[in-house]
């Protein structure tokens, strides 16, 4: 979550590094400009770090190696691994729980060991400076010492340990052992390829593949002829009409093959290369592959799915009435094709799922008339307190809490369907976007909760009463959290998922 510092950070930042104050452009994007490092001459050696990775495991950290921790028969290790530039010191970054990286730059006091990179993401980082470093405006070793570890990178690209690691729920829908078979259900999360600088995609896309809802409704929607019963107001006095749908449009067919394809256990990390193409030829500002805002990102890919949707719908009732034209259509077709689009548009899975009305109270102030004004929405995006001062704007790294159960009771308006005066309603977390860098740049990651599937809220969006093979969660708050960075993926208590600085938290109704 982004807001503004008070200057004084700034003042003391801008008089260790001895350069004016100038305003920073507040958008997500890298800054080309980029800042340049006093400490580079002193804290990067090449030679050191190319004894070191000769010598060592690649990308893992070499102290929590040492802890010897295991899930399910795998080493557990952090996914966010940081290389000092000075010695090659492989160690986790500091959101992790070891945080070992910050640890060996505070252990030395002779020696500079302030420079880091990232190995999922080639971001420069000075611990000194407390800034991402750029290579356009450092020494010429930054970009030496980043051309070989990603050379190197490639001569390696077999992982070390599984880069897919499979869950195991508590129960499976019987909740016992079964003959032949292991007692617990299998659930896979997968890493996702980085296309470059696409991390804020790919953050986002982890927890719409958690989302099961989404899965199963885009499943029951995405053949050619895909029958779709529309229900009219009561007050038009038509019947209910069934129309069939052609196929989905392109950038729907991409997500529902990726949504797909990320439930899949057998195979590696997923490209999203089809699906973010398609969804670059609908929002072309992402063609650049600079970073960009996940928020921006989720709206931009859910409303190209809502459009492909909406059409396909329009399509449907048209066909249905024989594709008459604005010269065919008598007064009465025109009426009734006008009443089954205004219902039949809600019913594309964006709108069951994602889709709230936001009710605003107006006043005229000279005939104090009172209004009511519905506007649907996406999301909620919550304001921070802002602190600014001159022209200094910086993103304050302080956590912001967030309850693992929302009631959103108190802000239901009384014409809110299906709620009752003094009934709760309860929201469950089960993933989150996390920011971490500056506001010149950074990296996103996800935590997504592995849980089962709720029957109720099934129930609840689809109308279907019968839903075989699913069942209730012992408790809303059973699951397994899991970190994912790119194609890293790690168990994680819920703890760690609870300090992370979120960005987008994804929420789900509880019954």
């Amino acid at each position: 979550m982004r807001v503004k510092e008070p200057s004084k950070v700034a003042a003391e930042k801008a008089k260790r590094s001895k350069r004016p104050l100038v305003p920073h452009d507040e958008d997500s994007s890298d800054d080309i400009a980029g800042f340049t490092c006093q400490h580079v001459s002193h804290a990067v050696n090449v030679n050191h770090v190319k004894k070191a990775i000769a010598e060592n495991v690649w990308s893992v950290c070499s102290e929590c190696l040492k802890e010897r921790r295991f899930y399910d028969g795998q080493p557990v290790l952090p996914s966010d691994i940081w290389l000092c530039l000075k010695c090659g010191f492989q160690g986790c970054g500091k959101n992790s729980e070891s945080q070992h990286s910050l640890k060996h730059f505070k252990s030395w006091r002779t020696e500079l060991h302030c420079i880091i990179i990232s190995l999922s993401t080639w971001i420069i980082w000075c611990y000194e400076c407390d800034e991402k470093l750029s290579t356009h405006c450092n020494k010429k070793v930054l970009v030496q010492i980043v051309d070989f570890l990603q050379k190197h990178v490639s001569k390696t690209q077999t992982s070390t340990f599984p880069k897919i690691i499979k869950l195991c729920e508590e129960k499976c829908e019987t909740g016992e052992k079964k003959k032949g078979r292991k007692g617990s259900c299998i659930t896979s999360v997968k890493g996702i390829t980085n296309l470059g600088n696409t991390c804020f995609f790919n953050a986002v896309m982890q927890n719409l593949a958690q989302s099961y809802i989404l899965t199963e409704l885009m499943n029951e929607i995405k053949e050619n002829g895909t029958k779709l019963k529309i229900f009219p107001s009561s007050d038009s006095q038509l019947d209910p009409l069934t129309v069939e749908l052609s196929s989905p449009g392109p950038l729907t067919s991409a997500l529902i093959l990726f949504l797909h394809s990320m439930k899949e256990t057998e195979k590696g990390p997923l490209s999203p290369k089809a699906l973010f193409s398609q969804l670059c030829q609908k929002a072309p500002r992402f063609k650049s592959f600079q970073q960009q805002d996940s928020q921006e990102l989720l709206h931009y890919l859910l409303d190209a799915v809502r459009t492909e949707e909406t059409k396909r719908i329009q399509a449907g009732i048209l066909k249905a009435f024989n594709n008459p034209t604005t010269k065919t259509a008598d007064d009465e077709t025109r009426k009734q094709v006008k009443a089954y689009g205004r219902e039949g548009v809600k019913m594309n899975f964006i709108d069951r799922i994602f889709i709230g009305e936001l009710t605003s109270t107006v006043m005229c102030e000279e005939c104090a008339n009172v209004s009511m004004v519905k506007d649907p929405f996406i999301d909620i995006s919550l304001p921070i307190i802002e602190e600014r001062a001159g022209l200094s704007l910086r993103k304050v790294n302080r956590h912001v809490d967030f309850p693992l159960i929302l009631d959103l009771a108190p802000f239901c308006s009384a014409t809110c369907k299906n709620v009752h005066v003094g009934e709760e309603v309860l929201y469950s977390l089960y993933g989150i976007v996390e920011h971490s860098g500056s506001m010149r740049g950074g990296h996103y990651t996800a935590y997504v909760k592995v849980r089962t599937p709720s029957r109720k809220l099934w129930e609840r969006i689809t109308g279907k009463k019968s839903v075989p093979g699913l069942k209730e969660p012992d408790s809303e708050l059973a699951g397994q959290w899991v970190h994912v960075s790119d194609t890293y993926v790690q168990v994680v208590p819920e703890s760690r998922a609870l300090s992370a600085q979120a960005y987008l938290l994804f929420y789900e109704r509880i019954f």
